[in-house]
């Protein structure tokens, strides 16, 4: 018996076989008899031209020769350090954009509430607490006036 390919097949004399295995389902496939002249693509070796190997290993280029490659040396970008300090805005900035998507869906639900259609607990949660969320945004927005002037 010889080792297996590839593929998996292996020799009994003259004869080729797949063996049997197990499935992940634990079931077992039976054993089976590859036909003579049958190479699977697993075996099947690349094509190999000589002369380009032979380049190749030296570096060089086909049909140039005394041609080498050129090491490539790939730098890796710097990240430039600003010496500016960060800017405190940017928390603020966002904390307000926060509070005003807050406020425009509550807006949005008291427009239903005036309509009349029903609201649900977490809805009229919502809406009662409109009026400390607008006077939060009113005192970040006053903070961000006297710190810009």
């Amino acid at each position: 018996m010889s080792e297996a390919t590839n593929a998996g097949i292996i020799t009994v004399g003259e004869e080729r076989w797949i063996p049997g295995s197990q499935r992940a389902d634990g079931s077992y496939r039976k054993e089976r008899k590859v036909r003579p002249g049958f190479v699977p693509l697993e075996d099947v070796q690349r094509y190999s031209n000589a002369r380009l190997e032979k380049n190749e290993s030296k570096g060089g280029i086909p049909g140039i020769p005394g041609t080498k490659k050129k090491e490539v040396v790939v730098k890796k970008p710097v990240k430039k350090v600003e010496a500016t300090p960060p800017s405190s805005d940017q928390p603020v900035d966002k904390k307000i954009k926060t509070l005003n998507k807050k406020i425009r869906q509550i807006t949005e639900l008291e427009q239903k509430a005036i309509k009349g259609e029903t609201l649900n607990e977490e809805q009229k949660e919502k809406i009662k607490k409109g009026k400390s969320l607008r006077d939060e945004l009113k005192q970040l927005t006053e903070g961000l006036d006297n710190l810009s002037l």
